[in-house]
């Protein structure tokens, strides 16, 4: 994936963009360890959503994750394009299918959740996902709360991405301090709706930005923070989709 904050400049002679690998490589190599250790300090299980690619260039880091007790979800094979470039559905499912190869052997473990590059679904991606047995995607950012899909008669819940809330992308340009309060006055007011409805609150980590040193301290500083309050639970997105599918709390579309 190129570097968004800092991309290529116009008219250069080769088309890799060696500050964005490096990042990336960086998350797989320490960025990932990091974070997993500030998850272990507050015993939380979360989901690690990752590429195909991720699997088979850094094995020993996604094995890391599940061999810690967390959930590994596919990204598609790599960041290089968006699943709207995909000329077919195919083409589309062959990326979701190579990804969850890799990550099933790397991992040990079944894949059965899903989140486009992006993120960005296609009009087929639903159904690609009911084909492969997934049971939740992440790819929607149209609820406060999960929801479950019909999709040709199989339910898949919607966790939802980010919406209402954050990635660290929109906390690392605001600084240490002040992302640190952006982030504990949004989950206060999320706290206080949830007094009177459901109410999720996503913060999503990059392991290349929130696994340098600074930014995990602020996140484990966050997670202390929410702790600290009645009633507050931390779910995988895996036992997010199953206590909405069995319970039937939910909106089908």
């Amino acid at each position: 994936m190129p570097s968004i904050a800092r991309p290529m400049p116009k008219g250069a002679h080769h088309i890799f963009d060696y500050l964005a690998l490096g990042a990336r490589e960086y998350g797989a190599r320490f960025g990932i360890w990091r974070l997993l250790d500030v998850l272990d300090r507050h015993h939380i299980k979360a989901t690690v959503i990752t590429s195909g690619l991720v699997a088979e260039l850094f094995p020993e880091s996604v094995r890391e994750v599940k061999t810690r007790g967390h959930e590994l979800g596919t990204h598609g094979w790599d960041q290089s394009i968006h699943p709207p470039v995909f000329k077919t559905k195919e083409e589309e499912k062959n990326s979701v299918v190579k990804s969850v190869t890799a990550l099933e052997q790397a991992g040990k473990g079944r894949i059965v959740g899903y989140m486009s590059q992006g993120p960005r679904p296609t009009p087929t991606t639903l159904e690609i996902c009911a084909e492969l047995g997934f049971v939740w995607t992440a790819d929607y950012s149209d609820s406060d709360v999960p929801y479950v899909i019909n999709v040709n008669g199989k339910k898949i819940v919607s966790v939802g991405y980010v919406m209402p809330n954050y990635t660290d992308n929109d906390i690392v340009p605001l600084g240490l301090e002040a992302g640190l309060r952006q982030l504990q006055e949004a989950f206060d007011a999320s706290f206080e709706e949830s007094r009177r409805h459901p109410m999720k609150f996503c913060y999503a980590c990059h392991v290349h930005i929130s696994g340098r040193p600074g930014m995990s301290k602020l996140l484990d500083h966050f997670i202390d923070y929410v702790q600290r309050h009645d009633g507050v639970q931390f779910y995988p997105c895996i036992d997010i989709a199953n206590f909405w599918l069995e319970r039937e709390v939910n909106k089908v579309l």
